[in-house]
């Protein structure tokens, strides 16, 4: 008998491999949850200054869900150093420590512990307990930070941020959870896949899961009702900065495809062999089908059609998303797809915008941008979301200003009266007391041309403007303005021309914080 297509899959913090060189880990550091819980995890060091005695300026980063506990020191750090993020932090004194879930489909309550004890032993381990500390909650992750720290009383986090974090809860599509469902008794791949769905932090996750009974609308488990309920009794961190990024669009622009679509098609058939056919639906917003699937050897086998709704649209909803559909596609045998075989969309919604920001579900679709009103809907002191829906833990240039931000803003690392955020947005050298930027004028008179050239170079994300009076102690007139730009060292120039070119020039810069999303 054929087999059933292998449907493979690494976590569902799915990253694109780079070429880089991952560094070992300063230390790594084995931590167990204190009781009642006894999750286990490991904790990666990576200081900025291999040979500090202690912990500076520390960063945390909490892992998400990883589907198959596969993700290790190599695979965080790759995903993390996107846009090369991590080597930003520590070119700025910041000490990055990871946590790594020894299993991260737990009851999120059992990591939540963990994540406090992470926490516990960063702060016994730092050498100025008034320098900054950073916790970042990475998708499952940051669920975790949340509970954690409105638990502890001492812990010393000055901001926290949840990275595409699923506070109303994630989403991983019906249609396909069936599948694997239909596929178990015959695979041991898609039985494997189900049981990681089965698990208690995917139980509690889920928006829609696939143990609810068929033909109802296609909705959570008691599981997700009641840690939700837990969460929301517990709110949100007070005592500390609290910011929501998330990577799906916050215009209401949803995925190419429309609730009850099609997405999968496949049939298979040999001579003696089991003819395999399989469809699977978008989650339809009336009662239709989101799977079909059917083995049949001269006769039936097996087969099931699974009609299901839901009100609200979270396959192709606005978020982050994950190529689940594409997997499930491109992981068929390719002596095992016809030319009548099809996938009309790749991604998904994962953890949907809303959700992301801590914002009622109800408003999955909402064009978010357009409410002046928004910041109130949602228990974080800043949030961004993205243009276009990006994939689920992306680091791009956009979000990441907004982690480097968190992270430098608000300390002073060499007292120059500049933060280590204003540094990193001019170029200059944050360990150093003497790097306030300077503006070197090159001015040429021209008498022929009766003109006036001032030339300087530039500073990045600066503002910088053109003055002129014609004796000191007069008053000065701007000429003209030029507008930040985020290349350094460029050479801007300002010719100034008329019948009189005597008097005096000045220039003058300002940093501009090119976060204004």
């Amino acid at each position: 008998m054929k087999t059933v297509f292998l449907f493979t899959c690494s976590a569902v913090l799915l990253f694109s491999a780079s070429a880089q060189i991952i560094p070992d880990p300063t230390e790594i550091i084995s931590l167990t949850s204190a009781p009642p819980y006894s999750a286990t995890g490991l904790l990666y060091v990576a200081k900025a200054d291999t040979n500090a005695p202690a912990l500076n300026n520390p960063v945390l980063v909490v892992e998400g869900f990883d589907l198959d506990n596969s993700m290790d020191w190599p695979e965080l750090y790759d995903l993390l150093n996107q846009e090369s993020l991590v080597e930003d932090i520590q070119a700025f004194g910041r000490d990055l420590v990871i946590l790594n879930f020894g299993d991260s489909t737990l009851d999120i309550l059992a990591n939540t512990a963990l994540t406090e004890t992470a926490i516990d032993y960063i702060n016994a381990n730092r050498a100025d307990p008034t320098d900054k500390f950073i916790a970042v909650g990475a998708s499952l992750g940051a669920l975790t930070v949340r509970k954690a720290l409105v638990d502890m009383a001492d812990h010393d986090v000055n901001s926290w941020i949840s990275f595409d974090g699923p506070h109303e809860g994630a989403n991983i599509p019906l249609g396909i959870q069936e599948y694997l469902e239909f596929f178990a008794s015959q695979n041991a791949s898609a039985s494997n896949l189900l049981a990681i769905l089965d698990r208690p932090a995917a139980r509690q996750m889920l928006l829609a899961h696939h143990s609810v009974p068929d033909g109802l609308t296609g909705g959570s488990l008691p599981e997700y009702s009641d840690y939700f309920a837990l969460m929301d009794a517990a709110g949100y961190p007070t005592n500390c900065k609290g910011i929501a990024i998330s990577n799906g669009s916050g215009l209401g622009d949803t995925l190419p495809f429309n609730p009850g679509d099609q997405i999968i098609h496949w049939t298979d058939s040999g001579f003696l062999e089991p003819t395999i056919n399989a469809d699977v639906y978008a989650l339809p917003r009336t009662s239709a089908t989101v799977f079909s699937g059917s083995i049949t050897f001269i006769i039936p086998i097996d087969s099931v059609t699974v009609n299901s709704y839901h009100p609200l649209s979270f396959d192709n909803a606005p978020g982050g998303t994950r190529s689940t559909f594409l997997q499930l596609y491109t992981n068929i045998p390719p002596d095992q797809i016809s030319g009548d075989d099809y996938l009309t969309t790749t991604n998904h919604c994962f953890i949907p915008t809303v959700s992301a920001l801590g914002i009622p579900i109800g408003n999955l679709e909402s064009n978010l941008a357009a409410n002046t009103g928004l910041l109130a809907l949602s228990p974080f002191d800043e949030i961004h979301y993205a243009t276009n829906n990006e994939e689920h833990v992306e680091i791009n240039p956009r979000n990441k200003r907004w982690i480097m931000r968190a992270a430098l803003e608000g300390h002073d690392t060499d007292s120059d009266g500049w933060d280590d955020y204003q540094e990193y947005m001019l170029g200059t050298d944050h360990a150093s007391s003497v790097s306030q930027p300077a503006i070197e004028l090159d001015i040429v008179l021209e008498p022929t041309n009766h003109a006036v050239r001032i030339a300087w170079a530039t500073h990045p994300n600066t503002q910088y403007e053109v003055w002129y009076t014609e004796e000191l102690g007069e008053p000065w007139f701007l000429i003209t303005n030029i507008p930040p730009t985020s290349l350094a060292n460029i050479t801007n120039e300002y010719e100034f021309a008329g019948t009189n070119t005597i008097g005096f020039f000045a220039v003058s810069g300002e940093p501009v914080d090119p976060v204004t999303d």
